[in-house]
């Protein structure tokens, strides 16, 4: 499970949406539910909420102090840009792994090239995804029919990496 943690009416949010719906995503949000082939399930969050589950993705894609006390089951991995500082600390207060994604050498996932909807994603250390299976630094080329923002792109790709859909 990916839960997305989002302002309303993000550009970002919706860039993540249809690409991960692409991927086979199923989507809930508190407006909407849709279904796209049932490989993962991607809940977006606009408020601080429950959660009761074992493993799961926490992608935090706006800076926003709505979710500054939001509280991670164990066993979730955060993703954010690196300069989205709340969920930085949020993820630290948690005691989540984090895999940031941004354009400098201490960021997990970065994006090494981008021409006409192409783009080689770099993962730059090893993480572990959540099946336990090791991923160990790599390029991959992704290919998309849309132009999409580098952010969109990276925070996507960092999703595939860890539910292991590359």
């Amino acid at each position: 499970m990916v839960i997305l943690f989002s302002n309303r009416k993000s550009k970002l949010e919706k860039e993540i949406v249809e690409i991960l719906i692409a991927c086979g995503a199923d989507v809930i949000s508190d407006k909407s539910v849709v279904s796209a082939g049932g490989f993962f399930t991607l809940a977006i969050c606009y408020k601080k909420t429950e959660i009761k589950t074992k493993k799961a993705i926490a992608l935090y894609v706006d800076d926003s102090l709505r979710f500054k006390n939001q509280i991670l089951p164990d066993e979730v991995i955060g993703i954010c840009e690196d300069k989205n500082i709340n969920a930085l600390e949020n993820f630290k207060k948690n005691k989540v792994a984090v895999v940031t994604c941004g354009n400098n050498p201490k960021n997990t996932i970065t994006l090494s090239s981008i021409e006409n909807g192409n783009y080689i994603l770099t993962l730059q250390r090893q993480i572990t995804n959540l099946k336990g299976d090791t991923l160990c630094p790599a390029d991959y080329k992704i290919t998309l029919e849309k132009q999409y923002s580098p952010e969109a792109v990276m925070l996507s790709g960092a999703v595939l990496c860890l539910i292991d859909r590359n």
